[in-house]
């Protein structure tokens, strides 16, 4: 009987450490970007956050995905031949959708996967990705 507690004992034990090792791996310093550009140009994406800069870019028709430090930037976009600023949460995964140039954005997309357009591109209390000047 001794060795049956025991090895629940163990295995429990093992569980919970794994459990543990889990959550601790889960929450690192950086976070997943997303960036579908469905333009016919390239789309271009300045963040900064005090000393943290990013200039990145996808070319037309292309996915890319970035790896940045959780954190809220400042944002400057280039796309369609426009730019505007805003801010952009990226405490956690962002995925962001440039939608087709001369044409309305079809809808914001989710939280979290949001579409861009920068004629008419959403933005509001609900949105991670919004523009200073709308």
């Amino acid at each position: 009987m001794n060795k049956k507690l025991l090895v629940i004992a163990i295995l429990m034990l093992l569980v919970i450490m794994s459990v543990f090792t889990v959550i601790a791996v889960a929450k690192t310093e950086l976070a997943r970007f997303e960036v579908i550009n469905k333009t016919d140009e390239p789309v271009a994406i300045s963040l900064t956050n005090e000393n943290t800069f990013y200039y990145l870019t996808v070319a037309a028709g292309e996915t890319k995905v970035f790896t940045v430090e959780r954190l809220v930037y400042n944002h400057t976009i280039w796309s369609c031949g426009l730019s505007d600023s805003g801010s952009l949460d990226l405490e956690t995964y962002m995925k962001l959708t440039f939608t087709q140039c001369n044409r309305e954005a079809p809808n914001k997309g989710e939280r979290g996967m949001e579409k861009v357009h920068i004629d008419d591109a959403p933005y509001g209390v609900n949105n991670r990705f919004e523009y200073e000047n709308d």
